[in-house]
């Protein structure tokens, strides 16, 4: 019998004056059984770097040919795709190719991974119809420091401000650089 997944409750305040977000809520998410905290870590933080109406947690790493996250508009197109830790070059195209206008974000915490996707990207033509990638890169030692925790229930007040991510996680303040490229 497999193992079930460990419900994790993340009490989110996200400030991001640049692209007008304030937000509270609390963040439910579903950790697989073989999906580390630092994963776990990432896909929040993702959530945290992209929100938007809509924006929905995927299932993480009990079904891998679906995204972290995604976005669908009110007729159930497709319309975000977040990959966070890998992602496969050739995943991604297929996946752009097959909605049009996706915006496809792959977020990273280790540099040679997110290189390794951008070698991938440099041997298409060009994007797929009118679809947009961008490829995040959050401080791993950010990202260290918050998946360091083990508690079931957390609370984080994020704050995106100039190419920087600060976070309240606990009582404990923690920054770290945040860099994004946009492909093509």
């Amino acid at each position: 019998m497999a193992l079930p997944a460990t419900r994790l409750d993340y009490r989110l305040t996200l400030s991001d004056a640049e692209r007008g977000v304030d937000v509270r809520t609390t963040l439910v998410v579903a950790q697989h059984p073989s999906e580390t905290r630092e994963h776990v870590t990432l896909r929040v933080l993702a959530w945290c770097l992209l929100h938007e109406e809509r924006l929905e947690l995927g299932p993480g790493l009990s079904d891998p040919d679906v995204a972290d996250l995604w976005t669908r508009d009110l007729t159930g197109r497709l319309t975000t795709w977040v990959e966070c830790g890998t992602a496969d070059a050739e995943k991604l195209r297929k996946v752009m190719q097959q909605n049009a206008g996706l915006k496809a974000h792959a977020v990273f915490s280790d540099a040679r991974r997110r290189d390794e996707l951008l070698a991938g990207v440099q041997q298409w033509r060009r994007l797929p119809r009118s679809s947009e990638l961008v490829v995040w890169l959050v401080d791993p030692s950010l990202v260290a420091a918050l998946s360091a925790s083990e508690a079931r229930r957390q609370q984080w007040t994020v704050t995106l401000v100039d190419g920087h991510a600060y976070v309240e996680a606990d009582g404990a303040m923690l920054d770290g650089p945040v860099d994004v490229i946009r492909p093509g």
